[in-house]
């Protein structure tokens, strides 16, 4: 019996500064740590040496007790970052996020952020609960940066 179904979210959320300046923030591994919970740290440097954050870079997350790894797929500077799960135990699988920074009028940003990923176990609910989780817990953390944005452009 299939009990779980591929979880899709998406967030939308405008920002009063750049796209350059939301993209620069989401493309800095370690920064992610200031609105995620967890340690987020670059283990593996991009394969451009002029940016260590670009494609073929990876960031471990540890989040007690979550240990994963997380490799940027596609990489386009100032509008796009894709990036996969590709290490470390987690209760998903075929994770794969895509973030679009969209110019808006006045110099803003609009992020389109969608997560996409199968749970792990055919548990009942299990995608339910799952995507309830991550929704807040995204959702939050992207609400929170655009208010430290309107607070502070240089955040």
């Amino acid at each position: 019996m299939i009990f779980n179904q591929r979880v899709k979210i998406r967030f939308v959320q405008d920002f009063e500064v750049p796209p350059s300046i939301v993209f620069g923030f989401f493309s800095n591994h370690e920064s992610l740590s200031k609105i995620y919970p967890g340690a987020f740290k670059r283990v593996v440097n991009s394969i451009d040496p002029r940016n260590a954050n670009g494609i073929g870079s990876v960031r471990r997350i540890t989040n007690f007790p979550l240990v994963f790894e997380e490799t940027i797929t596609q990489y386009n500077e100032p509008s796009f970052i894709e990036y996969k799960i590709t290490a470390g135990a987690t209760p998903i699988k075929n994770h794969i996020g895509q973030m679009h920074f969209l110019p808006l009028e006045s110099g803003k940003c609009r992020l389109d952020y969608t997560i996409e990923f199968d749970p792990i176990l055919d548990l009942p609910f299990q995608s339910f609960l799952l995507k309830n989780m991550m929704e807040k817990m995204v959702g939050d953390a992207v609400r929170e940066l655009a208010k430290r944005f309107k607070e502070n452009p240089r955040y």
